[in-house]
């Protein structure tokens, strides 16, 4: 079922079969609620999961990274040249184990995840920033928030002159920390912070028809001490259904779960106790059957007793390279 399909079912079963864009667009909104929250159900996560690994390549000596807009959490980080997954790891056990990152380089073994940050990279000092774009009909405001020296917050506003780069903070020059970075109107081009000047180092980046950037930062322990190629499975930033022919992220069969939330939510909101729990009580029935066909494999037959651990052998070069189970 398309987007269009499910809010049509909705306001059909409710008998307003020619909806204002009121009702339209409160219904619209209740789908989309609904796709969040069969997403959030434990262990369903998986229908926002990545199909081919992310890549990114880490860099000697430096410890932070981020992964872009996309990618809302990492779910596996594997290092395929030493063959091994890196382990997570805490922020308090990171700052505990390695006071000073740049003091500890090797290989690494683990990674700390951070979460989503507003910038890429945050300025190396105390610095001036300047903002571009890759289309002259970018002239919206862009805005910049953050911390300039002596820790003090400041937000600084511009009017974006296209493809010429302009200073965001003409009387601030000092920004040693970045918490956020957005537009007032949605890009036209690929708009960029810079730090410096036009051509500095870039901090920050909105892809076109975006208003902000959002990246997941994490940090490599110790800190690589060369240049690895690391594979990243993730779950993806949930898009949520705008366009008529959007449909939900799982098979066809069950897209009738997103009728019965909107009929659920719908209901509620016209004081129909009755119907909402009728309506409840069919999309629990629905999820129940969505969880059981998402996280039952096909071949699966369930059996009393513990289920065997199979792993590759490690024991070096004098014993076989093969498999194994007990």
């Amino acid at each position: 079922m398309t987007f269009t399909d499910i809010t049509a079912a909705i306001l059909d079963e409710v008998g307003n079969t020619t909806g204002d864009q009121r009702t339209l667009a409160r219904v619209r909104r209740f789908v989309n609620e609904g796709l969040r929250a069969v997403v959030g159900e434990p262990g369903m996560e998986r229908l926002a999961d990545t199909d081919a690994p992310f890549t990114f390549a880490s860099v000697a000596n430096q410890a932070r990274y981020v992964l872009p807009e996309n990618i809302a959490r990492i779910r596996h980080l594997t290092d395929r040249t030493n063959d091994w997954r890196l382990t997570p790891l805490s922020l308090a056990s990171y700052r505990l184990l390695d006071p000073d990152p740049s003091a500890n380089a090797g290989t690494p073994t683990h990674f700390v995840p951070i979460g989503v940050v507003g910038v890429a990279v945050q300025p190396a000092d105390a610095s001036e920033v300047f903002v571009d774009s890759t289309s002259a009909s970018d002239t919206m405001t862009a805005y910049v928030e953050g911390v300039i020296t002596g820790g003090y917050l400041r937000k600084t506003a511009v009017t974006m002159t296209g493809t010429t780069a302009v200073s965001l903070s003409t009387a601030i020059t000092s920004f040693i920390e970045l918490h956020d970075f957005y537009l007032g109107a949605p890009a036209n081009g690929t708009v960029t912070l810079h730090e410096d000047a036009s051509g500095g180092t870039e901090l920050a980046r909105i892809t076109i028809g975006q208003t902000r950037p959002s990246y997941y930062g994490f940090y490599l322990w110790p800190t690589p001490s060369g240049v690895t190629t690391y594979y990243v499975d993730a779950r993806r930033a949930l898009a949520p259904l705008v366009a008529n022919t959007d449909e939900p992220p799982w098979t066809s069969d069950y897209h009738e779960i997103l009728v019965a939330y909107g009929l659920y939510r719908e209901w509620g909101f016209k004081n129909n106790t009755e119907m909402a729990t009728d309506a409840l009580n069919r999309y629990k029935h629905l999820l129940s059957r969505l969880k059981y066909a998402t996280q039952t494999d096909s071949d699966e037959i369930l059996v009393m007793g513990r289920q065997p651990t199979v792993g590759r052998s490690r024991l070096g070069g004098f014993y076989p390279a093969d498999y194994w189970g007990r």
